[in-house]
């Protein structure tokens, strides 16, 4: 969730993550019967590599260069 509005007032997602105690930054919201649901996936901060998002990458076959340039754009991997 990149910002989330409570009437007038508008938090990033990251900040909405540390006040909930939700567990990522990845998070969608339900309201049930005057209830609100927050349906959250993963672990994490929302930045950078998701390390659900790479295992998934991974068993669909993908290999380590090809998740790391998923996540972080306009690198490049060498041998040293």
């Amino acid at each position: 969730m990149k910002k989330i509005r409570f009437g007038n007032i508008e938090i990033p997602g990251t900040e909405a993550r540390s006040i909930f105690g939700l567990k990522s930054a990845n998070f969608s919201i339900d309201i049930v019967d005057n209830n609100i649901k927050f349906n959250v996936i993963g672990y994490g901060h929302g930045v950078g590599m998701s390390q659900t998002g790479a295992d998934s990458m991974a068993k669909e076959g993908k290999n380590c260069e090809d998740i790391i340039k998923h996540y972080y754009s306009g690198v490049e991997i060498i041998d040293v």
